[in-house]
């Protein structure tokens, strides 16, 4: 049941100011519980052609062209009001002048996601509720939708560019997301993986604009997010134990080296590249790792690591961090070329440092919830994923036997 208010609206003429033709301003006199305001139309009309009872302006002639079109914006201005205050009264909130006046000076982005999605996303970033490189991703998802929602206004035959600039959340349909979707597929060629990401940030951001109040119906209320079973690239032991080679040659390159360090690192403990950058000597506590990892920082979650003999030998800095580091986008562009040096299939980033330690872990018989500890996860549901990389890999091990029973065959 929506609040209940006083709520009263109508057009006046402030002619208490005549301009030298004659017209005065136009203004919305809004009232709410007794507090009223001015919304002034910039608009302008003779005063002896406007009914102050009724608050309406009159044609000043039979085919007054100017009266119709001054009629039309007036209504669209008065609709902007009686909309601010339904979406109030539906999402049983109470509307103050001072408020009314806010979201009517910015009516056309409060009905706008493309602007809600990027103020918020900026606005949780500055909160230190996500870590920018989260709302990076995210506003990744917000330029594909953009792009598809101008393609779409193309193809409607919709000329107006604002049209196409903006996107209003009653266009927010499960039609519109399915095609969203598909396009995302088709048009960009995006892995399931990768789409469904794209959905689940548009998700975020539909959801949290209906608990700010926008009044629209969810769309995910029948559109599913799915999440694609993926398998995370994750470096053997033996390409872990050619990287490490590759690191103690003396003719590896100084940049390869450095990057190594850290990387090698983080095979052995599970730090994403964000907390090896950080990580510093007051993170040591004795044959342990103390850290709170940064993207844990609003929940305040701290992980304890043992630290492995191999990766002590790693520091070789006694004060301050431990060590040098790259942007993460150059770090990636290396590792791919150490990658490619060490004959390693796959094409290796930051984060398979990370998997690696997950993976190898339970593959030297480690438990799973002991892990759970160490990468910091708050759901054992992520980290069993290691257990399954585990068992697949178990199972392309056991698979040798079918060419050992091939090639029994063809000897008989």
């Amino acid at each position: 049941m929506g609040t209940t208010q006083n709520f009263n609206q109508k057009v006046i003429i402030k002619d208490d100011y005549i301009k030298k033709d004659g017209s005065s301003a136009l203004y919305i006199y809004v009232s709410i519980d007794g507090d009223w305001e001015r919304l002034p139309l910039k608009l302008s009309w003779p005063t002896s052609f406007f009914d102050k009872e009724v608050g309406k302006i009159l044609p000043r002639s039979k085919n007054d062209k100017d009266y119709s079109d001054y009629q039309l914006m007036i209504n669209t201005e008065m609709a902007k009001v009686n909309e601010i205050f339904k979406e109030y009264r539906l999402g049983n909130k109470i509307l103050t002048i001072s408020q009314l006046l806010t979201d009517f000076n910015s009516f056309t982005s409060r009905k706008d996601f493309f602007t809600f999605f990027l103020n918020d996303a900026n606005e949780r970033v500055k909160r230190k509720k996500i870590e920018a490189g989260t709302r990076n991703g995210q506003i990744a998802s917000l330029n594909s939708l953009k792009e598809f929602w101008a393609q779409e206004q193309i193809k409607g035959k919709k000329k107006d560019a604002a049209q196409s600039d903006r996107m209003p959340f009653n266009a927010l349909t499960p039609k519109n997301l399915e095609n969203f979707r598909a396009w995302l597929k088709s048009n960009k060629g995006n892995i399931p993986t990768t789409v469904e990401n794209h959905m689940k940030n548009v998700r975020t951001y539909v959801k949290r604009a209906l608990a700010d109040g926008n009044v629209f119906d969810d769309p995910f209320k029948k559109v599913k997010v799915t999440k694609p079973e993926t398998w995370p690239d994750v470096l053997t032991e033996d390409q872990l134990e050619s990287l490490m080679k590759l690191f103690q040659d003396n003719t590896t390159p100084e940049n390869w080296s450095l990057v190594l360090r850290h990387f090698l690192f983080s095979c052995f403990t599970g730090l994403r590249i964000s907390d090896a950058k950080s990580v510093a000597h007051d993170n040591i506590r004795g044959d342990w790792l103390v850290i709170m990892p940064k993207k844990t920082l609003g929940k305040q979650k701290t992980i304890r690591v043992p630290l492995h003999p191999l990766a002590k030998t790693l520091i070789i800095s006694s004060l301050g961090k431990l060590f040098d580091t790259f942007s993460e986008q150059y770090t990636n562009r290396l590792l791919t070329q150490i990658g490619q040096a060490a004959g390693v299939d796959f094409k290796v980033k930051t984060h398979t440092a990370r998997h690696t330690f997950g993976t190898i872990f339970i593959e030297l018989g480690g438990d799973v919830v002991t892990l759970k500890d160490y990468m910091g996860h708050r759901d054992l549901g992520t980290t069993m994923k290691y257990v399954h990389i585990s068992d697949k890999r178990k199972k392309e091990k056991i698979n040798v036997f079918d060419k050992l029973f091939q090639k029994g065959r063809g000897a008989s």
